[in-house]
């Protein structure tokens, strides 16, 4: 009975918060089912930004996020140039120690992949940056 009135207070407010903001960037309607499913520490999606040059083109874009109660950079994020070309892409995992990563990918002018490179999540436990080999386990 408690996590059903917790689960509506928690939809209740998602659904306010959704009417209360104009901005439809800011909201991600698919955090409820990461909301409900937070048992564990897995990682979720919950406001969506997006970036934007002064010329109205988007300059970035992904998910701002929440991992063991700290407020992080979650999964995929975009970032373009003055053209609206992909330059770069990074991926974010969190996880316990050792086993965060992400993954950080450049692009040509014409979409193809120069480098792909995957670091330590320096940022989730403020630690050094560094290059690994492989994906953590």
């Amino acid at each position: 009975m408690k996590k059903i009135i917790i689960l509506l207070l928690i939809s209740l407010f998602i659904a306010f918060h959704s009417f209360a903001n104009s901005v439809k960037e800011n909201f991600d309607p698919y955090a409820i089912s990461s909301i409900i499913s937070s048992t564990s520490n897995t990682p979720f999606c919950y406001s969506f930004l997006i970036d934007y040059y002064p010329n109205g083109r988007v300059k970035e874009k992904g998910c701002q996020g929440h991992y063991n109660a700290t407020g992080i950079f979650v999964g995929d994020w975009y970032e373009y140039d003055l053209l609206g070309m992909l330059v770069r892409t990074r991926y974010y995992h969190p996880d316990e120690f050792s086993k965060d990563y992400k993954i950080i990918m450049t692009y040509d002018k014409n979409g193809r992949v120069l480098t792909k490179k995957t670091f330590n999540y320096s940022d989730l436990y403020e630690t050094e940056e560094v290059e690994l080999n492989e994906i953590p386990k």
